[in-house]
């Protein structure tokens, strides 16, 4: 069809007063097949085109011009633009659509200022995305944001002392301390600081589009602990721990204590033995027969042998543990070599003793015809190390024993158990129990205080301060005992996942247990994981 054809017979035109798009058709001669889109390109050439156009109505037209009938038809209108503006849910943003116009009359700025505020939004309005919207148009175009809430930092504590014991170790997601290297003493003096209390921050409140403000809770105060051995507030500043004496220093539970070091070359018959609410260091050895009872940790940088030590920390012994060869005849144990300890135990080896520890045993060379049990782990050998055997004996821990080889060649029987017992569920219920205890005798004291506010003269105020020192106490022993459950049970469940590692060989009559099941090795074989598989069937993979 030629150019001029789009006009022949044809006219387009609008209507202002109704602002419609008319095709007007008066034919006078021949005319040639035009189709909708040739009744299009008219309505372009008019400059009409940004009208709305109705196009079944071009599919009309195109037949009565195309049958010869004259007609005038309306094939296009104006349509204004449109707008809406939408607040979430939260109303903490506030989102345009906005439909460009057809021939019509364009959204505005003002005019959408003016919903904005009909809407009740307060809060500064994005007007460059509003005057993109207006030339581009677009839907859920975000023009307002509220402020979130920032929550309150809860106030810390930050050691000022490099390498500062942590009384409780630090487990991984599988429940499992990094290995301790043998280590030396970190000592202080009376007057250094010790650890500094950072208060904390009350947070910033949040506000809606709306105006709205969100409160927002301020961060929890930290307070020392009341009674911290060693140590005491200092003077000029109050957020600071600073050392009452010369000593180890130690963190615990809000604060650090300073435990006095009680420093002895040997321990035998010229110093007897040694009981002491701190901490001992022992240059040399330890000697026959000898016992060492300490509150905090017990450093040895010799040899024990046969001695008995107990420590309520870590005990740490550089050279090895050496016990009498009737470590089995059980009619007199008084003097065989016994090591416990609240945290837990290093030694470079292990011949014939007995090994306790609240949380990890870790024997760099080799543990012979011993008796070893953690709360958490065993780890016999140094990573990368060529040592690490656990022969004879046995080996009990929660979550893991690991070790190079498992038993000997000759067959010795070496017994290695994993897994939760009976005193990790039995520590829960008591902590369960003491819990419910202390939430029983809290609401006791809640109902007297809630008398108190009611009948102000029943009650005296001496006793309305006894109740709400009572209180707090319950309150921050109820805490505490809540973690307690929530580290046994995490304990419990990680226990689940108890593994047993051999990296090299497990010999014949080696015999592993966990939980209800073992598993007896009748001949040498390659080393792997023990572990419970789905059904809970202990296999060696």
């Amino acid at each position: 069809m030629q150019e001029d054809r789009h006009l022949k017979y044809l006219s387009i035109h609008l209507d202002e007063k109704a602002q419609k798009v008319v095709a007007s058709f008066t034919p006078e001669g021949d005319i040639n097949t035009v189709t909708p889109d040739d009744f299009m390109q008219a309505i372009h050439a008019a400059g009409l085109g940004g009208y709305n156009i109705h196009h079944p109505t071009l599919k009309e037209a195109a037949a009565k011009y195309n049958s010869g009938n004259a007609f005038e038809i309306i094939v296009g209108d104006a349509l204004d633009g449109k707008f809406s503006i939408r607040i979430d849910i939260d109303s903490m943003a506030a989102y345009l659509n906005c439909t460009l116009p057809l021939g019509g009359v364009p959204v505005t700025l003002p005019g959408v200022l003016q919903e904005a505020e009909r809407r009740g939004i307060t809060v500064a309005l994005d007007l460059p995305a509003i005057e993109k919207a207006l030339i581009e148009g677009g839907d859920n175009i975000r023009i307002a944001c509220g402020r979130p809430p920032v929550a309150g930092i809860d106030g810390r504590l930050e050691s000022l002392v490099p390498k500062m014991k942590e009384r409780k170790p630090r487990l991984d997601e599988h429940g499992l301390a990094d290995f301790r290297e043998l280590g030396d003493i970190v000592t202080v003096h009376a007057g250094d600081a010790l650890i500094r209390r950072i208060p904390p921050t009350n947070g910033e409140p949040g506000e809606t589009v709306t105006g709205k403000i969100i409160p927002v809770k301020a961060g929890k105060n930290i307070v020392f602990a009341a009674k911290l051995a060693g140590a005491i507030v200092d003077p000029k500043d109050p957020d600071t721990l600073i050392a009452a004496i010369s000593g180890c220093p130690v963190i615990l539970k809000n604060g650090v204590s300073v435990e006095p070091v009680y420093t002895v070359k040997d321990v035998d018959l010229h110093t007897g033995n040694i009981s002491y609410d701190g901490t001992v260091h022992v240059s040399g050895d330890v000697h026959a027969d000898m016992t060492i009872k300490a509150t905090g940790d017990i450093y040895v940088d010799g040899t024990v042998d046969n001695a008995m030590l107990e420590a309520g920390g870590d005990i740490t012994i550089k050279g090895g543990i050496i016990g009498a060869s009737e470590l089995h005849d059980r009619t007199d144990r008084k003097f065989h070599a016994a090591i416990k300890s609240g945290g837990s135990c290093t030694a470079r080896f292990a011949q014939n003793a007995h090994l306790s520890a609240g949380s990890g045993i870790f024997i760099h060379d080799v543990a012979m015809l011993s008796e070893l049990k953690a709360g958490h782990q065993i780890v016999v050998g140094d990573k990368d190390s060529r040592k690490g055997d656990i022969i004879g004996g046995s080996a009990n821990a929660t979550m893991l024993v690991s070790a190079q080889n498992i038993g000997s060649s000759a067959n010795v029987k070496t017994l290695i158990v994993a897994g939760a017992d009976r005193l990790l569920y039995g520590r829960l219920k008591l902590s369960v129990k003491s819990r419910e205890a202390a939430e029983h005798k809290l609401l006791d004291i809640i109902k007297l205080l809630d008398l108190a506010h009611s009948n102000p003269d029943r009650i005296s105020h001496e006793s309305i301060e006894t109740a709400e020192a009572t209180r707090d106490a319950l309150n921050a022993e109820i805490e505490t005992l809540r973690e307690i459950e929530a580290e046994l049970s995490k304990e419990i469940d990680l226990a689940k996942g108890a593994q047993v590692i051999v990296k090299k060989r497990v010999y014949s009559g080696a015999e592993v247990h966990m939980n209800l099941e073992h598993y007896l090795t009748t001949e040498d074989r390659e080393g792997g994981v023990f572990h419970l598989d789905a059904e809970g069937n202990l296999v060696l993979t």
